[in-house]
């Protein structure tokens, strides 16, 4: 018998693999987009052309759906037992509500837990700010992030707070569609929060003096509802525009990376955060060539005094 050279036949052996589909013969488009971050991107991009719509993935993590529900009132009751309470004196407090709307990817959750740290050490709100989160890692240490959750603990909030002196900070980050912030959790069917649904929320719960954050996509259709003099009202991107960062994986979307990662931490005052942030995601999103997703801020001019002792500290 002839023999054939190594080299010949570890071809033939690579040829038949391939063919078989064992091997892949180059690599495929996707991982190679996941493979090339932007030259100015955030340290965690990975695909950073994900926009924050309303897109469910396939395939659905299992949960013992009863057992979770069981479950809301104790970890509702213990995250609330943990705030402060009311006061008799009149000094200003900041109150920090994180909110990490869909359940399907872990990047909302992060971002949520990340804030309320960043909130906790920075503006002092530990003892008073809780989180809820929509992610099946999290449901047995912290509740769910359904309307009827954020509605008991503004409800419960608001009646712990001084009306005139105190100052609540809610961060909502999840996808979105015009007038629609995404709700969604593997096995539940939880309704969208709409900014009529939201402000009268708020209103219920009485709580005058608030700062509200929504990340997503065209959470600027929040602004006319909720943005008033004591409310000021900072959205990810214009009414009729995509935001961008959503993808599993990443630490941060785009705008909680521009504004609360790195903004929020070199500038305590909310509203010159924003424009560094707005100009931070301006250069990315040029650089990806994206449609830019124009953040925006508006209200909470009769806030000005209060916030700007939030910025300097002495609140």
């Amino acid at each position: 018998m002839t023999r054939r050279p190594v080299a010949v036949l570890l071809a033939s052996a690579l040829v038949w693999l391939v063919a078989a589909g064992l091997v892949p013969a180059s690599p495929a488009p996707a991982q190679e987009a996941a493979q090339k971050a932007p030259q100015e991107a955030p340290r965690e991009a990975r695909e950073p052309k994900q926009e924050q719509d309303l897109a469910q993935p396939a395939g659905e993590p299992k949960l013992d759906v009863e057992a979770v529900s069981r479950k809301q009132p104790l970890l509702l009751q213990r995250a609330l037992a943990e705030l402060e309470g009311a006061r008799a004196d009149r000094s200003p407090r900041l109150f920090f509500v994180g909110f990490a709307g869909y359940g399907w990817e872990a990047v909302f959750k992060r971002e949520a837990l990340a804030v309320r740290a960043l909130f906790d050490e920075r503006f002092g709100t530990r003892g008073r700010s809780l989180t809820l989160v929509n992610h099946p890692s999290t449901v047995d240490d912290i509740a769910l992030a359904s309307p009827a959750n954020l509605e008991r603990v503004l409800q419960h909030i608001g009646g712990v707070m001084n009306p005139d002196t105190d100052t609540l900070f809610l961060f909502l980050t999840s996808h979105g569609r015009k007038n629609l912030f995404a709700v969604d959790m593997p096995g539940f069917a939880f309704d969208a929060l709409s900014p009529a649904a939201l402000g009268s929320m708020l209103d219920r719960a009485r709580i005058k003096n608030r700062v509200v954050v929504v990340s997503a996509c065209h959470a600027g259709s929040f602004i006319p509802r909720l943005a008033d003099p004591t409310t000021l009202v900072i959205a990810a991107a214009h009414a009729d525009r995509t935001s961008f960062g959503c993808e599993d994986r990443r630490e941060w979307t785009y705008f909680g990376d521009a504004f609360f990662n790195r903004a929020l931490r070199q500038e305590r005052s909310f509203e010159r955060a924003f424009w560094l942030a707005r100009r931070t995601i301006g250069r990315w999103e040029a650089r990806e060539r994206l449609v830019r997703s124009l953040p925006q801020i508006a209200g909470g001019e009769a806030l000005r005094s209060r916030l700007d002792e939030i910025a300097s500290g002495t609140q």
